[in-house]
């Protein structure tokens, strides 16, 4: 995500000399930077809650309700991830 966002700005700095400059685009390569921070942070915690999932299911006495809370909380965010991956890009273009 982030060398896409690089390229297009060196496309519109070369296409436009003396109208744009790299501090132009600040603001914008931080707000890539905070979405990819995010959606990673996302991830890692999705990676350890279906840890926790897994280890709650193979417990000797599985606690139906924690599986059930735990399962709704990895599906959910997998849900908002997804979206933002698919809109933004994978995450390991950074």
């Amino acid at each position: 995500m982030h060398d896409n966002m690089q390229s297009y700005i060196q496309e519109l700095i070369t296409r436009n000399p003396g109208i744009f400059t790299d501090d132009d685009f600040k603001e914008c390569q931080e707000a890539v930077t905070d979405i990819t921070a995010m959606i990673s942070n996302l991830e890692a915690s999705m990676f350890k809650f279906r840890r926790k999932l897994t280890n709650a299911a193979e417990a000797e006495e599985p606690d139906k309700e924690k599986i059930i809370y735990l399962r709704g909380l990895v599906d959910g965010m997998g849900l908002a991830i997804r979206p933002l991956e698919n809109h933004y890009g994978p995450v390991n273009q950074v």
